[in-house]
């Protein structure tokens, strides 16, 4: 019998309790707080002045006010970096929240709705002012045409800014591939890919069309980064109607 209670005693309260039970009543630790978006100053060389457009940031940054690496992904052993590589002006937009419920509109036309189990809190730039991505930050989403265990075009839309030609927008996208070995994930395929199907989908079945490329000098292909495919521009998509 003392066995049997020596045996009950130390199965109903090993010894290792205390310590779990004051693992479970500490505090939780809080995540480092976010960078204040109002503070953020782009690096010398990440802007490029566009006619119609602004000052305009070449690259997508991460809510850590980072420019984003495609969450740590490789090329060759190299960081990827992940450009802006298109922008949208709405001409015919009279406020911020129409322009954005029409660029809603137009992607969920082109097919490219808001898709779930991507990365989001990203911001892009323009005239010196963060914007954050549509769609909203908070639900892991991004407009994508197609679900995320399979190749897939997706990207997030960052904006609207005011200028004197319209309502812009700039957008980051990209196709990527579902990796499930050795761990699931997804790996990056194309820049040029998802931009062209975008632009493509975009003119064809929505009030956007594509008028030509913005020259952002873009391109990386340096010892320790790269932006893999992409070719230095993005696409003009311009709404009139």
């Amino acid at each position: 019998m003392t066995i049997l209670s020596n045996w009950l005693r130390s199965a109903l309260f090993p010894s290792s309790w205390p310590l779990l039970l004051l693992a479970a009543c500490a505090p939780a630790q809080q995540p480092a707080p976010l960078p204040d978006p109002a503070a953020f100053r782009p690096a010398p060389g990440d802007t490029r002045a566009v006619p119609e457009v602004g000052e305009m940031g070449r690259w997508m940054i991460t809510r850590n006010l980072q420019n984003a690496t495609w969450l740590g992904e490789k090329v060759q052993g190299r960081t990827l970096r992940e450009p802006v590589n298109v922008v949208l002006i709405d001409r015919v937009a009279q406020t911020p929240a129409e322009a954005g419920a029409r660029l809603q509109a137009a992607m969920l036309g082109a097919g490219y709705p808001p898709r779930n189990m991507h990365s989001d809190g990203y911001w892009g730039l323009l005239n010196g002012e963060l914007r954050p991505q549509l769609p909203a930050s908070g639900r892991g989403e991004a407009f994508s045409d197609g679900p995320w265990y399979g190749s897939n075009n997706h990207g997030r839309a960052f904006g609207p800014w005011k200028t004197a030609g319209g309502y812009v927008f700039t957008a980051a996208f990209s196709r990527e591939d579902f990796r499930l070995l050795p761990r699931p994930g997804h790996t990056y395929n194309s820049f040029q890919a998802a931009r062209e199907d975008l632009a493509n989908r975009l003119t064809t079945r929505t009030f956007y069309r594509k008028v030509g490329y913005i020259e952002l000098g873009s391109r990386l292909d340096t010892p320790g980064e790269t932006t893999a495919d992409h070719d230095g521009r993005a696409v003009l998509m311009v709404a009139t109607q």
